[in-house]
């Protein structure tokens, strides 16, 4: 297991934990445990997530590292958030098999919101408008994730269902690694 599928877990287990109990501190055994880690790799994944203020340790006077973690309010924004979450900690998948023509993937989805009559002719607009300023930014050599997670969450307070059909595309891999190279230099 990489040090990214660790931190991950290890948010992700903490997420879990807080939504039982807020105040639940899970143990380094529970994580050595659970992860089937050794302590030195805990402590140092573990650190660093603590450094980026996704969780927060309990200390002992003096011994060990820690006593207990817990997520905080920015880590759970962030595990909440399956996109950033994925670009982050993003979880080892076989491109190969998933590599699509998204463009065209976008252009179908175009077609089938200007058919759709469930969608007042307003709403269809900004749909429309916010998926070609996406298409837009994903053709520029550097693309913005910041610009893209913008137009993306316009489409989610219009059609949430439109949304996360988006979503699925932009995590096609190709697109996916480009974002995530621009987020990390971008947050």
């Amino acid at each position: 297991m990489t040090n990214i599928e660790i931190r991950r877990k290890i948010l992700e287990m903490v997420y879990e934990k807080f939504k039982e109990h807020p105040y639940y501190r899970i143990t380094p055994k529970e994580f050595k445990e659970a992860l089937n880690i050794d302590l030195k790799t805990l402590n140092f994944n573990i650190v660093y997530l603590e450094e980026k203020g996704y969780i927060e340790l309990e200390k002992p006077l003096e011994g060990s590292l820690f006593v207990g973690a817990r997520i905080t309010s920015k880590g759970i924004d962030l595990v909440e958030d399956e996109y950033q979450f994925d670009i982050t900690f993003p979880v080892d998948k076989d491109t190969s098999a998933m590599q699509i023509n998204v463009y065209k993937e976008f252009n179908l989805l175009i077609e089938k919101i200007s058919t759709d009559e469930k969608i007042s002719s307003n709403t269809k607009e900004i749909l429309i408008e916010e998926i070609r300023e996406i298409q837009k930014e994903l053709k520029k050599i550097e693309p913005s994730y910041n610009r893209v997670k913008t137009f993306l969450d316009k489409i989610r307070q219009h059609n949430f269902e439109i949304g996360n059909q988006v979503l699925a595309l932009l995590k096609n891999p190709v697109i996916f690694d480009v974002l995530a190279k621009s987020a990390k230099k971008e947050l």
